[in-house]
């Protein structure tokens, strides 16, 4: 078994130099530490490649990426590898020697074909979203299917001191219409509210005090986004599909990594969630509380400017999704399928 990772391809390519794309090389470096295997790096022709083969394959079906097996003879069986999006046509990674990990599946219903086409000759596929793996049972899925939950990385996790809070509220990561709803209310009626929010101007995340327009840091790496994370009293949260927060999730609603990051950075958090498989898989309703109208939003507000947090608590539910469990449940995975 290897880790396959693109990160170095990534680095290269417009906009995705952001943090939302860190996360995902901190998880293949835990894995790899835990499970002593090698992380290996995709090169720019191999990207490329499959690329165009998907391309090509979509708009006439013939299967150029199958050439791709006659150089690809180093690599072992058991190439493990995380899909950030969820394939719609079939690529050079479409054989039974890769097993790909779902991040987000957000596909439409007509959508199904592609995506068993695209991943019908792998020996099985990792669902992140305890969702759509429910719903992939219900079709009677024919590809083989586990489920990998989201998690986050150990390091992260240090409630050996209470960080500092300068802002009530700190507008990281994308928004939900109906909490900013609520957000612009509430910072009508509360002058004393601080409020950070972002914009994206010339390549880059911007943070800045709304009442002043003061410059407060740039959000363009992960250690940026960190540190505001931690200087945020509240935080708010969203599943992607809530009150079409992303139009393109096509509805799901699957948990994301910034729910753990808010409750690790000490954040008080205030959500819109519906419940399904996924929310009570992280068992969400015993974290936070999803509000129903400005009033529980305004309530919820002026308690937590100025309450503490429960670190106990909060570190209790962290230590079950920490990266490195998930490694331990992909060990057992990949040993139950004899590839480990």
């Amino acid at each position: 078994m290897v880790i396959l990772s693109k990160r170095e391809i990534m680095k290269t390519k417009e906009n995705n130099k952001k943090y939302c794309f860190d996360i995902i090389y901190e998880w293949e470096d835990i894995i790899g530490q835990v499970l002593e295997k090698e992380v290996c790096v995709r090169s720019n022709f191999e990207f490329n490649f499959d690329e165009k083969c998907r391309k090509i394959y979509m708009k006439t079906h013939i299967p150029i990426y199958k050439l791709f097996r006659i150089i690809d003879i180093k690599r072992p069986k058991g190439v493990f590898m995380f899909d950030a999006a969820t394939k719609r046509q079939e690529g050079i990674y479409n054989s039974k020697k890769y097993i790909p990990c779902l991040i987000d599946y957000f596909l439409g219903e007509d959508q199904y074909r592609l995506f068993i086409n695209a991943y019908k000759n792998n020996p099985f596929v990792l669902v992140s979203s305890k969702e759509v793996y429910d719903y992939l049972l219900r079709k009677q899925c024919p590809i083989k299917i586990y489920h990998f939950p989201l998690s986050l990385p150990d390091y992260y996790i240090d409630f050996s001191n209470k960080f500092e809070k300068k802002y009530d509220l700190v507008l990281f990561a994308r928004q939900n219409p109906m909490l900013m709803k609520y957000i612009d209310e509430y910072e009508n009626r509360h002058e004393d509210f601080s409020l950070v929010r972002r914009k994206y101007e010339n390549g880059h995340y911007i943070y800045y005090l709304s009442r002043t327009g003061k410059f407060i840091s740039y959000g363009d790496t992960r250690e940026e986004y960190w540190n505001l994370v931690k200087q945020s009293k509240v935080a708010v949260y969203t599943t992607p599909g809530m009150d079409n927060t992303r139009l393109d999730a096509n509805g799901w609603n699957q948990v994301t990594p910034h729910f753990l990051e808010e409750i690790a950075g000490q954040c008080h958090i205030i959500a819109r969630y519906p419940k399904n498989a996924d929310t009570e898989w992280y068992e969400m309703d015993k974290m936070c509380q999803c509000v129903k109208n400005y009033e529980e939003f305004e309530i919820l507000m002026n308690k937590y400017r100025d309450a503490t947090i429960n670190i106990e608590k909060y570190k209790k539910y962290l230590e079950k999704h920490v990266t490195s469990k998930r490694a331990e449940l992909l060990k057992e995975i990949m040993l139950e399928e004899g590839i480990f």
